[in-house]
């Protein structure tokens, strides 16, 4: 089963919507990785920006070279929420990473097995993708 194990990647913004009060769209790139199981066919995708961290459980489908997410759990934690919050760090709601995260994610397997890239995902009022590489089996 070559898909499984740590893909280690980012979520990248690429647009920006109407006046959303974002000044640097690459402070709110978010870092992490994604971790496949065979055992349940599972996943644990965890990324962190300058104020939060997010962790996405859930299980995992394959249909010829696209990798298919689908989250039965989100976690977030806020750092203390937005009133503990610093305005001069990039911040997106738990509201707008709940709604983001807990659908469905479907990804594009390259031809030689070792990137993941996703489509364009709404996060709040950033549009991006997700790309993620190989870093291993069981790593």
């Amino acid at each position: 089963m070559p898909y499984l194990g740590k893909w280690s990647g980012t979520f990248h913004v690429e647009k920006v919507a109407a006046g959303a009060a974002v000044a640097d769209p690459e402070r709110n790139t978010l870092r992490g990785f994604l971790q496949l199981y065979a055992t349940g066919e599972k996943f644990e995708l965890h990324l962190e920006g300058e104020q939060f961290g997010l962790v996405s459980k859930g299980t995992w489908s394959l249909t010829k070279n696209r990798l298919s997410l689908h989250p039965t759990e989100v976690k977030i934690d806020d750092g203390g929420g937005e009133d503990a919050r610093n305005p001069n760090r990039a911040w997106i709601t738990p509201a707008d990473l709940r709604a983001a995260y807990s659908r469905p994610m479907p990804f594009q397997i390259s031809k030689d097995g070792q990137t993941l890239t996703g489509l364009l995902i709404e996060v709040g009022p950033l549009t991006g993708t997700h790309s993620f590489k190989r870093e291993g089996f069981g790593t």
